[in-house]
């Protein structure tokens, strides 16, 4: 086999592997600049993340779950300090 035999073999290989690459490229490119254009809507100008309503919305309950909790903590200290109170103007 002659290495004329060898490179009629070769070349096409080596071509369709760089169409390939050129074609990963470009993917990643249009990729790239996809995830550049959603940008703003993820970091605010200050360099925060912004909220998605996913997020927000299980912050919401969670802060109204713990409001609850503390509310309920405030009534039973008050209960408890009342109850002091009176159990020290009855001795």
């Amino acid at each position: 086999m002659a290495w004329t035999d060898v490179l009629k073999a070769v070349i096409p290989i080596v071509v369709m592997c760089l169409a390939w690459l050129l074609g990963q490229v470009n993917s990643f490119s249009e990729r790239l600049t996809k995830i550049e254009g959603h940008m703003p809507a993820l970091i605010t100008k200050e360099g925060t993340p912004t909220d998605s309503p996913i997020s927000a919305e299980r912050r919401a309950l969670l802060k109204e779950q713990l409001m609850l909790h503390i509310n309920d903590l405030q009534v039973k200290v008050k209960l408890l300090e009342e109850r002091e109170k009176f159990a020290k103007g009855t001795k």
